[in-house]
């Protein structure tokens, strides 16, 4: 599978799947993601006391948790430039 950017929509749509009770394997096979990519964002919600099926999040207060969570993704600066090799 191909490395690909994620932005905060697609966090938002892995974590909507997952408080749904969907598992890990089936959100990354509906969402042509790898399991670990799942696996790392889910854990996030998880580590600040969300369980799935629980109660759910506002949209602005998702967001926000989200860009709190992976700030890489709400600010473009934050990530990693490529470095082309020769």
């Amino acid at each position: 599978m191909a490395r690909r950017t994620f932005d905060v929509v697609d966090i938002i749509e892995i974590l909507v799947h997952w408080h749904a009770g969907r598992n890990n394997s089936e959100i990354a096979a509906s969402l042509n993601v790898d399991r670990k990519t799942v696996r790392k964002h889910v854990a996030a919600a998880e580590t600040a006391g969300m369980v799935p099926g629980g109660l759910a999040l506002g949209e602005a207060e998702r967001d926000a948790k989200v860009r709190e969570w992976f700030p890489e993704l709400a600010d473009t600066r934050l990530r990693q430039m490529t470095v082309k090799r020769s």
